[in-house]
């Protein structure tokens, strides 16, 4: 028998679709912002920020990491045992293509190991560009005595192409 003055389920069911609400509402804000980057030139400074770990701060980094970034801009980053400008190189072949979060390369598994596991000092130099916007920053990636890495960023360079 069905109590028809019996307002729970339809609660339920009202909060629920809220929610589900929400959840579209999220969506449809990173569509927004993903479909407005080529257009305006602020969004694509914010995204390109965010690859060199150049957001003015942690909540700004963390308010855009559900936006997806596969295949986003030109991302090139080399790894070098000297500083930038120490050694003139005639050919300069290290630059390597990483397609999303390029910082990626010195902060997860197998970059991290391959690039730092001799414990010695490491330049990474990293370079992005969409659009006539170019961003490159360089970090030092200091050896500590205990282990591990201190992450220095020594040189900034913003341009518009």
């Amino acid at each position: 028998m069905v109590d028809l003055n019996d307002t729970s389920s339809i609660n339920n069911e009202q909060q629920r679709d809220l929610s589900f609400c929400c959840i579209l509402a999220f969506i449809g804000l990173i569509a927004v912002w993903l479909l407005l980057m080529p257009w305006i030139p602020g969004i694509a400074k914010q995204s390109l920020q965010r690859f060199h770990l150049r957001t003015p701060s942690f909540s700004v980094w963390a308010a855009q990491f559900p936006i997806p970034s596969m295949y986003n801009f030109a991302n090139q980053y080399k790894v070098e045992q000297y500083p930038p400008g120490f050694v003139m190189m005639i050919l300069d072949e290290n630059w390597r293509y990483a397609n999303h979060f390029p910082a990626r390369v010195i902060t997860f598994f197998a970059g991290r190991y391959n690039f730092l596991s001799s414990n010695q000092d490491r330049w990474f130099t990293l370079k992005s560009s969409y659009r006539g916007q170019f961003l490159e920053s360089k970090f030092h990636l200091e050896a500590q005595a205990e282990g591990g890495y201190k992450l220095i960023r020594i040189d900034e360079i913003e341009e518009s192409l």
